[in-house]
């Protein structure tokens, strides 16, 4: 039997403009689409009209990786398609679990969803940063708690993923609580970055209003050395540190 191949295709935060060339070109060639609905028909205009697809809703996630590993096992060339990155919260190391030949396996990265609202914040990932999601769907809320602890022990940016939901408030209390004993750092967040109704803001954490948050909304926190300039982020690297003005 020949050989099939499995991309787990990212396609970045939104608009196909900022998609990885090698994740349309995957999505072209592939003889098997499976995907998240709204994923799918994102990238509905490069893929052959003789491609099977396969698409299902949320929480479908386990039923997508299997149709795609099924597909790429009996010798097929599939694109599994994954929004932002497709290792970030995403599909990526359930593909790996469920293949029995990891050697068909290929992922093409993806830009995530904490650098498309950086990009559109100014540039407040400029240092280290770390990546937690408020969603306890997968991750039990008190392993999620002491990962904020350490964060803030460290003072990271922070992007924070699916901040709040209709049900699920109280987390981003919490966190941003937890936040302000360093101080009232510069915050920021994006909603449907780079898709339509994108919205922006920045300020200080003492302004902002959490319940304009949702699950399309990446926040950052700054560090303590994170500043406002004309309304954007930005977290010095060290260079006038180091090498002066």
């Amino acid at each position: 039997m020949t050989k099939g191949k499995l991309f787990v295709a990212g396609t970045g935060p939104g608009k196909t403009d900022y998609t990885a060339p090698a994740a349309l070109e995957a999505i072209k060639n592939a003889d098997y689409i499976s995907g998240y609905i709204p994923y799918v028909e994102s990238v509905r205009e490069y893929i052959s009209p003789d491609a099977e697809v396969f698409t299902n809703g949320m929480t479908g996630e386990t039923e997508r990786v299997e149709k795609a590993v099924e597909a790429a096992e009996a010798g097929k060339t599939v694109a599994l398609i994954c929004g932002g990155d497709a290792s970030l919260y995403s599909l990526a190391s359930l593909v790996y679990e469920k293949a029995a030949d990891t050697d068909i396996i290929e992922v093409i990265p993806g830009i995530t969803a904490a650098l498309a609202a950086s990009a559109r914040l100014g540039a407040p990932v400029a240092d280290d940063i770390a990546i937690i999601s408020m969603s306890d769907l997968l991750t039990p809320w008190e392993v999620i708690k002491k990962r904020i602890e350490a964060v803030n022990t460290g003072d990271f940016v922070c992007a924070v993923y699916n901040p709040r939901s209709r049900k699920r408030t109280e987390q981003i209390e919490y966190t941003l609580q937890v936040f302000a004993s360093r101080g009232d750092l510069a915050c920021g967040y994006v909603r449907n970055s780079h898709r339509d109704g994108e919205s922006v803001w920045t300020g200080r954490l003492s302004e902002l209003d959490t319940k304009e948050l949702d699950m399309s909304t990446v926040l950052i926190v700054g560090c303590v050395k994170t500043f406002i300039k004309n309304g954007k982020l930005i977290t010095p690297r060290g260079y006038t540190d180091k090498y002066g003005e």
